[in-house]
């Protein structure tokens, strides 16, 4: 099981206003959802999952506990939507508040996603990955950062090659210029590559300095 990002998570909620509701709430989910946390069909943690996050957690000097761990998976399986837990933090101010009302539910409306506890970059990256599966190697032609596959027109991806032809080419002329002059220079010193470039120069000028 990874533990990085939950300790991540971890320091996100030390950092938090308001005890941490939202970011407890998301770290639940995340552990939720985590196919290595669960038994298929269990609602239990595997053995020794709690314990994992536990001692991650002291490593960076924060004090999780198991009963804080059933806490945020009550929470997540409590309010599994945005809209949901919008409801609770509109009326609980602290998380200390929240699981001590023991997470009251509350309804969503119909057709409300599931909740997103990924980070933008995490989000960033299973794009990324979603769109090199249909893409291949020539989705890192265009950055996705700046051209959105779902929006962006042929037009524009013509009108970046051009650009890109045209600056890459003003590289290729400098990189011919800069084979032409060190060949000239070899060739004044007769082929000598332990002469430096200055005396290369000087003879080349015929000698001037």
């Amino acid at each position: 099981m990874k533990t990085s990002q939950y300790v991540r998570q971890e320091k996100a909620i030390a950092s938090a206003d308001a005890g941490g509701m939202r970011e407890r709430w998301l770290w639940g989910l995340r552990l939720l959802r985590d196919p290595d946390a669960f038994t298929p069909g269990s609602t239990q943690l595997k053995p020794g999952r709690a314990e994992e996050l536990v001692a991650a957690s002291k490593a960076v000097g924060r004090g999780l506990s198991e009963r804080e761990i059933r806490r945020r998976l009550q929470c997540a399986r409590t309010y599994p939507t945005e809209a949901e837990f919008g409801h609770a933090v509109a009326e609980f101010s602290t998380w200390r508040e929240l699981a001590a009302a023991n997470f009251p539910t509350y309804s969503a409306p119909d057709g409300e996603p599931l909740a997103d506890y990924r980070t933008d970059a995490e989000r960033q990256r299973d794009r990324a990955r979603a769109f090199e599966d249909i893409f291949g190697e020539q989705g890192s032609l265009f950055p996705l950062s700046d051209f959105e596959p779902t929006t962006t027109t042929l037009k524009e991806l013509v009108a970046y090659a051009d650009e890109m032809e045209e600056w890459t080419g003003r590289y290729v002329t400098r990189d011919r210029k800069r084979r032409e002059y060190v060949d000239a220079l070899v060739l004044a010193a007769d082929d000598d590559l332990s002469v430096t470039w200055l005396e290369a120069q000087r003879r080349r000028n015929g000698g001037a300095a």
